[in-house]
């Protein structure tokens, strides 16, 4: 009987310490960003707009209209030098709404049009046909270059290295569409 006491006695003591041990999930993410930030990526928890959720997302059973959002991991390329002349914009996955691009639409918030946004869009093709399926964002400011990334339990280091080289070259096109449309614009006003 002393044995069974003590037993619940260090059960009670230590219990809640092992309720702190990260679980594999838990070390598995930290893994992922950790090797992000060694490539130079910025990493924040964020949310973004749900585009088809269900009905009871979308209001409540007192009848409050609800804002369904979808929690996610954003990985930031902060790009090295501004962007001029292309728009800001994001692109979700989806397949209801008119598509910016197929498999991809326009987050309501940041939606863009025009002959320069379709120019950023073209050059950003290898970057969207190299995204694994639980990247469920991509977005363009003047100053970064965002992944919104659901991290899926088959996610390796090697994964966020190959997003991070995907991020480096589509800053590469970025740079060179944005030099583009400048020097466009230049000739123009002369």
């Amino acid at each position: 009987m002393t044995w069974v006491i003590i037993g619940l006695i260090l059960l009670a003591a230590f219990g809640p310490v092992l309720w702190l041990v990260p679980s594999k999930r838990d070390r598995h993410l930290s893994a992922l960003r950790e090797q992000a930030r060694r490539e130079g990526l910025v990493v924040e928890l964020r949310r973004v707009p749900k585009l088809n959720p269900r009905p009871e997302e979308r209001v409540t059973a007192g009848g409050r209209i609800k804002l369904p959002m979808v929690e996610c991991t954003a990985y930031t390329h902060t790009l090295t030098r501004r962007l001029a002349m292309l728009p800001s914009w994001r692109l979700l996955r989806g397949e209801d709404r008119p598509q910016a691009r197929p498999g991809w639409e326009f987050d309501p918030d940041f939606k863009a049009t025009g002959v320069a946004f379709d120019a950023s869009l073209e050059s950003l093709d290898d970057l969207f046909d190299g995204l694994p399926g639980d990247v469920i964002g991509v977005e363009l400011s003047s100053r970064a270059l965002i992944l919104y990334w659901l991290e899926s339990r088959g996610a390796k280091r090697s994964t966020v290295t190959a997003l991070s080289a995907l991020l480096m070259a589509a800053q590469d096109h970025l740079l060179a569409v944005d030099d583009r449309f400048q020097t466009m614009s230049g000739d123009e006003d002369s």
